[in-house]
């Protein structure tokens, strides 16, 4: 879709296809949600926010591509099939949770300024994870996870790193806990001859 696309109707924001393209901003109102659910391919351009009162399932069989922020008002945020970053985008879930079911690729900067819980179920790859100083949970279960920058994690809330003894996260830049969090590890977490600084 190439125009806005808003709705407050119960029957919310679902579309059902091969392929589509969101080119504009999709919103809704009064706790409906939106989900598309495609055979082929997702493809969101940053002109394509969605904001929405309601939750937000994208699945796309083909994948998804995504540049474009989405915003909901304390409901859930899943990205349920193979996901690639077009550009740095940021996802607010108020109370909600956001979870990636599958792989997050494209080596962009993913932003999360309010999430109850972030889950990455596959393997990613990121520029840079930017989190706010929230009891924010955040969980790494894939095989293998690769970040560029440094990233600090201000939450407070548990980060965990790999389910499996052969899990591995890499940091190039390094790693820092300013929030505090716990950290549960399983597999490794390695550096290119840089800090990770754990908390106390």
């Amino acid at each position: 879709f190439n125009g806005e696309v808003s709705t407050s109707r119960a029957a919310g924001v679902l579309v059902e296809n091969t392929n589509l393209a969101g080119n504009a901003i999709a919103t809704t109102v009064s706790s409906v949600f939106i989900s598309f659910i495609q055979s082929g391919t997702t493809a969101i351009a940053t002109a394509g926010k969605i904001n929405s009162d309601g939750a937000v399932t994208i699945t796309s069989g083909g994948g998804a591509t995504t540049s474009g922020d989405v915003k909901t008002t304390n409901d859930d945020i899943t990205f349920a099939s193979a996901t690639t970053l077009g550009a740095g985008i940021a996802l607010l879930a108020g109370t909600g949770d956001i979870q990636f079911s599958s792989t997050l690729a494209g080596g962009q900067n993913l932003t999360i300024p309010s999430a109850a819980t972030a889950t990455f179920a596959g393997n990613v790859t990121l520029n840079d994870l930017i989190l706010p100083a929230s009891a924010a949970t955040v969980t790494f279960t894939g095989a293998a996870n690769a970040f560029t920058a440094n990233v600090d994690f201000l939450n407070s809330g548990l980060v965990t790193f790999g389910n499996a003894a052969g899990d591995a996260s890499t940091f190039d830049a390094g790693a820092t806990f300013t929030g505090g969090s716990a950290v549960a590890l399983q597999g490794t977490i390695t550096t290119t001859n840089d800090p990770l600084t754990f908390p106390a």
